[in-house]
C-alpha cells in the first residue's frame, strides 16, 4: 500500500508502477480507467473551541482565517478549489497559511491549532466522533465527491487485486 495524491496515484498506474489507485478525482490522463467506488463528503475541520465549531460560515468568515491546505495535486484541494471558483472566489484571495502532503498531516495541524482545513470527512471520523476536531459548513460550497478506483487502461486485473476490492466494498459503508 502506497500513499500518494491524487495526480502521483493517476501517474503511477498509468506506468503500471502500481497495479490499482484510489483517488478523490479523476485528472484527464489517456492511460487509466476510472470507476465509481464511493461516495465521500469534504469538510471544513476546526479545532474544538474554535468560533467555526459547529456553524455554516460565509466565504467572508473564511477568508479572515488562517487555512490549511493539501498539496497541490490533492483530490481534495481540486475539489475545493472548483467549488470556490463556481463561488465566484478564488483560493489566493484566502489565507492559506500552510501546505501539507498527506491528509493526516492536515488534520494533525488543526488539532494543534494552527487554523482550519478542508478533508475528507471519511479520514477524520474518529477525530470528530471524539469531538477532538468540529465540523462547519461554508455557506454556498458543496463539496460531495466519488471515490474512484484507477486502473491501467487494458490491463488485466489480478485476483490480489479483485480480492482487495471486493473485501473494500464489503467492509466501507
Amino acid at each position: 500500500l502506497s500513499v500518494f495524491d491524487t495526480q502521483s496515484v493517476v501517474e503511477r498506474v498509468a506506468d503500471r508502477t502500481l497495479e490499482l489507485g484510489v483517488v478523490g478525482a479523476a485528472p484527464r490522463h489517456r492511460g487509466v480507467e476510472y470507476e465509481p467506488f464511493l461516495r465521500d463528503t469534504i469538510v471544513l475541520i476546526c479545532p474544538a473551541g474554535h468560533p467555526f465549531a459547529g456553524r455554516t460560515v460565509t466565504l467572508d468568515d473564511l477568508r479572515r482565517e488562517n487555512l490549511i491546505l493539501m498539496q497541490d495535486g490533492a483530490g481534495v484541494r481540486q475539489m475545493v478549489e472548483e467549488a470556490l471558483r463556481r463561488a465566484g472566489t478564488r483560493l489566493r484571495d484566502l489565507d492559506v497559511r500552510i501546505e501539507l502532503g498527506l491528509q493526516e498531516s492536515v488534520a494533525h495541524a488543526v488539532r494543534a491549532g494552527y487554523g482550519v482545513t478542508f478533508i475528507s470527512r471519511t479520514s477524520v471520523e474518529a477525530d470528530l466522533a471524539a469531538g477532538a476536531l468540529v465540523e462547519a459548513r461554508v455557506e454556498g460550497l458543496d463539496l460531495e465527491r466519488e471515490i474512484l478506483l484507477v486502473r491501467a487502461t487494458g490491463r488485466t486485473e489480478t485476483r490480489a487485486a479483485r480480492a482487495f476490492v471486493e473485501f473494500a466494498r464489503e467492509t466501507l459503508p
